[in-house]
């Protein structure tokens, strides 16, 4: 069994954690934005970049982007003539 300090410290760690997640997600989202509104005109940086650290951070907590709805009606392959199929023939 763990001693109440090594808890206190696991949980300690733990919040540690949290914080640094938050930083993060913070930091890249108003770099996003400022990028994005062009606040600072001369601010030349990778965008995709920093998008990655902010779905990273996002997707630690659990937050995931919507799909577009579309979820039964997806595109079908296109699949090309086959001549050897008698469905394919010309009435």
């Amino acid at each position: 069994m763990q001693s109440e300090k090594d808890e206190a410290h696991q949980k300690e760690g733990h919040c540690i954690a949290d914080l640094v997640k938050c930083a993060v997600l913070l930091w890249s989202a108003s770099l996003l934005t400022l990028s994005y509104l062009s606040i600072v005109p001369n601010m030349k940086m990778d965008n995709t970049f920093v998008a990655s650290l902010l779905t990273g951070a996002m997707a630690s907590f659990g937050i995931e982007r919507k799909t577009n709805g579309n979820n039964g009606n997806q595109r079908k392959k296109f699949e090309p003539n086959d001549p050897t199929k008698k469905s394919n023939e010309i009435k």
